[in-house]
């Protein structure tokens, strides 16, 4: 018979296994899924000139399409760099400039997990091309270089000089996976367009939207999650009694299942770095 510290440890293993198969599984699923219905929206926005440009832009309503030839990726970026917003595509730094406007625009994406959309800009060189379409227009960058952090920063651009920033993050192995973040990497390219205006934009924003920054917008969704996957478990345990086993394991494993992922999303949002 297993002592309970064993059974403790078996479960701790087996919920940790499983959090790292949703994240490296389940998430870029889930990515996928929501990078269709965003691309969508984009497009019919785009088509009417309805895509936001300017002012208090909801966080994670689309606000450009990217694009990187040389990487082949087209990707929606969704306005707001928190956790949340990045599970969904790459997010746009709020208080930055838009791509296609004068001045730094930044955009943050994630390396690892839910599409990993910036894994591989690292392999980006000077002279590679970006695309951003806004509801401005079309405009195209050009790659300066790549750096990490600690790195010599870039002198600001001059007046009526745009300039896009792709930020993203190189991790460690946490257990064989590359679950941990080291440092942050940053793309630099500069716009070969004449910039469209800028128009005002909010000037702080919370510290979860910062690089590398956690979400603590997640904890009130988790602590319901967790309730509701509670409650799914206690549920099931007393049909188990009453059902029978096979029975009670048809019906409630989906509800397992999809409380668990639930669950998993917001341990990932409120745990893990936004760039991871």
């Amino acid at each position: 018979m297993r002592s309970p510290v064993t059974v403790v440890l078996l479960s701790l293993s087996l919920l940790l296994l499983n959090f790292a198969a949703y994240l490296l599984l389940v998430g870029p699923v889930r990515y996928e899924r929501a990078q269709d219905v965003l691309y969508a929206q984009a497009r019919e926005e785009l088509a009417g000139i309805e895509m936001p440009f300017s002012g208090a832009i909801e966080p994670g309503r689309p606000v450009a399409v990217l694009s990187v030839p040389g990487l082949r990726i087209t990707q929606v970026v969704v306005e707001g760099t928190a956790g949340a917003q990045l599970l969904d595509g790459p997010g746009h730094r709020r208080t930055s400039p838009l791509p296609g406007q004068a001045g730094v625009s930044v955009l943050m994406g994630r390396a690892v997990t839910f599409g990993a959309p910036f894994r591989d800009v690292t392999a980006l060189r000077a002279g590679d091309e970006i695309v951003a379409t806004t509801g401005q227009g079309r405009f195209t960058y050009r790659v300066d270089g790549v750096r990490r952090s600690g790195d010599p920063v870039p002198p600001s651009p001059g007046k009526g000089v745009g300039r896009l920033v792709l930020v993203t993050a190189e991790g460690g192995d946490v257990l064989g996976l590359p679950l941990r973040a080291e440092r942050s990497v940053y793309v630099d390219a500069t716009l070969l367009d004449v910039p469209v205006p800028a128009g005002p934009r909010p000037s702080l924003v919370g510290k979860e939207e910062d690089v590398l920054a956690h979400d603590s917008s997640g904890l009130v969704p988790l602590v319901l999650w967790l309730q509701v996957l509670l409650a799914a478990v206690v549920g099931v345990a007393w049909a188990a009694v009453r059902w029978g086993r096979w029975e009670t394991w048809l019906v409630g494993f989906p509800v397992l299942l999809g409380a668990s992922w639930q669950v998993y999303e917001h341990v990932a949002v409120v745990v893990m770095p936004n760039l991871l």
